[in-house]
């Protein structure tokens, strides 16, 4: 769900042969990183369902905190499990998605990647009238 980022470039980090991390795009040894979201989740709405990937800004509102957060929640044991607690806050609340789409070719298949771009909570008052209004446009054309 995430990787350990280098703090000046968010390039992935490995593990350094004497302790620490190394980042390739630096070309350093750091005794520390952040954690970044790279997540896959499952979205759907009325006209169906698609796997989108999500990547840390995005992924940080759809779960309700940072990746360092959620690690800290993970390594916490206890009578409840605030890991599982707070992934389950996140599943089925609704968002506005912002989404792109790009074609890709592996091994002569084409398939589809659907990248979150930007994303919003609900906002049915607003969501109500834009359909309201549509509503009328159609009565008016026909």
């Amino acid at each position: 769900m995430w990787y350990r980022a280098c703090k000046t470039c968010n390039k992935k980090m490995t593990d350094a042969l004497g302790g620490g991390y190394w980042c390739e795009g630096c070309q350093k040894n750091d005794a520390e990183c952040s954690l970044r979201y790279i997540m896959v989740v499952k979205v759907s709405d009325g006209s169906g369902e698609g796997w989108v990937s999500s990547f840390n800004e995005e992924a940080e509102k759809i779960i309700g905190c940072s990746a360092d957060e959620l690690d800290l929640l993970k390594s916490q044991m206890g009578e409840e499990n605030s890991y599982q607690l707070k992934l389950k806050e996140a599943t089925w609340t609704p968002h506005l998605f912002r989404v792109s789409v790009s074609q890709n070719e592996y091994n002569n298949e084409k398939r589809q990647r659907i990248t979150v771009r930007a994303t919003a909570p609900v906002d049915f008052a607003a969501e109500s009238k834009f359909l309201l209004e549509e509503i009328s446009k159609m009565r008016a054309s026909q």
